[in-house]
């Protein structure tokens, strides 16, 4: 199915954007064309960002299932050309910038075009950033908070998630709790989902409270998260065209429940998440993985939405959506990245859109440079 659309009539646009949607094994993606000349004068907070590199970089072996850390950096094989650059390549482009319209449609004035309310965390439209970890493990939250303040984000908006552990989760005290919150059937979590009780309940509780509290827009991390050169300006360009396509409402109206269930393809009528992160090389079908500049791409995952839970945004109305699916049937105890999966294929709302290339990797999936010792461990396994 090919779909060209002009969102010119939508008075937040003022650019022609082509939208492809490919279908292929249920997976549907979309990527977007330049149409009006576009002025390329940087004003991102990150776009006169140099970066000091160790001169290693430049001789290490990029493929597309190498990534390397090095002082708060993700390097892959899409950003290897970034190295030692002082904007984003051209291909990050094809999601403009609101500044970047060289000529506004119908004479309407710069303040019509959707911008960023004002958020502490200093990235667009993420009103809090939450992060998964346990007060033992301080390294990783100074690697984090290093990188995030080399990308011009508040670590001030962060809010560490600290509650569960081994122990908390499995007391005699937190049982009706973590049973209710989880909805679960009335049986004994083996070893192993004790073990990943903390982490999983460490999400939901996001969930819950990013539904609660209205959140517009929440990111969602883990510990080990580690970013890609640029990530702020990436993120922005992906979240201009998320909005843009209807994948993404800021303050919009929730989707709401039915019976039927929204189709694979759906960008529109759906509650979104948008999975910024991967592990173990998931890519969506259609990026163009093997050409180091292929250009940004979203695409729809409806029935396997998870691509590990250390990198995603949720809205207040998926965060809803969420945890109605969790309230609507007893389930059985899952990691947070299995219990995604369970969830958004039943329900008739919630969709999964992976953004490629990723901005975020997992610690514990890349080539260390700075050799951070607990980069190597796997917290779940700890007797605390």
């Amino acid at each position: 199915m090919l779909c060209c659309l002009n969102f010119t009539r939508t008075p937040i646009l003022v650019f022609h954007i082509y939208i492809v949607i490919v279908p292929l094994a249920s997976t549907y993606y979309i990527f977007f064309a330049k149409f009006n000349k576009l002025c390329l004068n940087q004003t991102c907070d990150s776009g006169s960002f140099k970066f000091s590199v160790n001169k290693l970089l430049l001789n290490l072996n990029f493929s597309i299932d190498r990534i390397y850390h090095h002082n708060g950096i993700a390097y892959d094989y899409y950003s290897r050309n970034d190295i030692e650059q002082a904007k984003v390549g051209d291909q990050w482009k094809l999601w403009p910038l609101p500044n970047e319209i060289y000529q506004i449609q119908n004479n309407r004035a710069m303040n019509d075009i959707e911008t960023s309310p004002f958020v502490p965390s200093k990235l667009l439209f993420v009103d809090t950033i939450y992060v998964m970890t346990d007060p033992r493990l301080t390294e990783r939250h100074a690697n984090l908070q290093k990188a995030l303040s080399r990308q011009g984000i508040s670590v001030k908006s962060i809010e560490w998630r600290m509650k569960w552990n081994l122990t908390t989760c499995n007391s005699i005290s937190s049982h009706s709790y973590v049973y209710k919150r989880l909805n679960l059937k009335n049986k004994p979590l083996n070893e192993q989902q004790q073990r990943k009780c903390a982490l999983a309940m460490k999400h939901a509780d996001v969930w819950y409270e990013i539904a609660e509290r209205k959140i517009p827009l929440g990111l969602i991390l883990e510990d080990d998260a580690i970013f890609v050169p640029f990530f702020k300006e990436k993120f922005a360009r992906m979240i201009y065209a998320a909005i843009h396509s209807g994948a993404l409402r800021i303050n919009g109206t929730c989707a709401k429940s039915n019976e039927r269930r929204i189709s694979d393809n759906e960008w529109i009528d759906q509650n979104p998440m948008i999975v910024i992160g991967t592990c173990f090389n998931f890519h969506g079908q259609c990026f163009q993985k093997h050409f180091s500049n292929a250009p940004p791409l979203l695409s729809t995952h409806k029935s396997n939405p998870s691509r590990c839970t250390h990198a995603y945004l949720l809205t207040s109305c998926s965060a809803q959506a969420l945890v109605n699916q969790i309230q609507a049937q007893k389930n059985d105890f899952w990691p947070s990245d299995f219990m995604q999966n369970m969830l958004f294929p039943l329900s008739s709302t919630l969709q999964s859109f992976w953004m490629d290339p990723p901005l975020a990797y997992q610690g514990n999936q890349v080539f260390d440079l700075d050799n951070l010792s607990s980069f190597r461990e796997q917290t779940y396994m700890s007797n605390r």
